[in-house]
């Protein structure tokens, strides 16, 4: 039997008196804020700063049950740990992302979780797992059409560099250089140039290489990327030693070491 239209009614007012819970959209913008501040701090070098606003933001995700922010703020915590040192913990973060297939993750944020894990293993030394996870990322870019195919390749081509096969990664590298090109993405066309460059003095091609990084350092000035600045002018320094040209390789190294000491004085 159906209860009178005032009984139910009553039943549906009662069912609201409990405690209140948090409102959505006040820990949406919560959720945002912590997130906003958290990438703020981090560009400004505040890695320890930016890891708590992205654990803050992480754990309202969580609680609204938002698989993507989560993913998102998993991902940028990762990278501040990563950057504090903290690597046991910059894995574990991603964790969730790689292994609960319960929830409703999506492609994209499965992918770059793959990328970010290869990129830990490339600054880890590991070139085998590395190339692993970017051909898992790659696999699943392919089936996605994704915007990380410059990225992935990248990866990869470092890994076949790290890993002794400079001829297969100036192949990758230059596939990268293809797709950012077409994607109009410096950064990548950047990092694929300097990845050409180091293949190239691998295989005792100093001025093919020292062509490769002077490019890239023209896109990286513009980008006005002091850390990727610093790494062509080392390999630049390297490039110009092994082509004979001390004087250029002086120059190119006490260039680098200035940015160094700018950017600890910054810090």
């Amino acid at each position: 039997m159906k209860p009178p239209r005032a009984a139910l009614s009553l039943l549906l007012l009662l069912a609201g008196c409990g405690a209140p819970g948090p409102q959505p959209p006040a820990a949406q913008a919560r959720l945002e804020d912590a997130s906003q501040r958290g990438a703020s701090q981090a560009r400004a070098g505040d890695h320890a700063g930016a890891a708590r606003r992205y654990e803050e933001a992480l754990r309202i995700a969580r609680s609204l049950d938002d698989a993507d922010a989560e993913a998102v703020n998993s991902i940028n915590l990762s990278i501040v740990y990563q950057r504090m040192g903290r690597i046991a913990e910059a894995r574990a973060a991603l964790a969730p992302v790689l292994d609960d297939q319960r929830r409703a993750f999506s492609g994209t944020r499965r992918l770059q979780v793959e990328l970010r894990m290869a990129i830990m293993d490339l600054a880890a030394r590991d070139a085998g797992g590395a190339a692993s996870w970017a051909k898992r990322a790659r696999e699943r870019c392919q089936a996605l059409n994704c915007a990380q195919a410059p990225a992935i390749l990248n990866v990869q081509a470092q890994a076949a560099l790290e890993s002794g096969q400079p001829a297969e990664a100036i192949a990758l590298a230059n596939a990268a250089a293809d797709r950012a090109r077409s994607q109009d993405d410096p950064s990548e066309y950047a990092n694929a140039l300097r990845i050409v460059g180091r293949a190239k003095g691998a295989l005792g091609d100093a001025p093919a290489a020292v062509q490769a990084l002077e490019k890239a350092l023209e896109i990286d000035r513009e980008l006005a990327d002091p850390r990727k600045i610093m790494a062509d002018l080392l390999e630049l320094a390297h490039a110009s030693l092994a082509a004979g040209n001390k004087q250029a390789a002086r120059n190119y190294q006490e260039r680098a070491t200035a940015i160094n000491r700018a950017l600890r004085d910054e810090k």
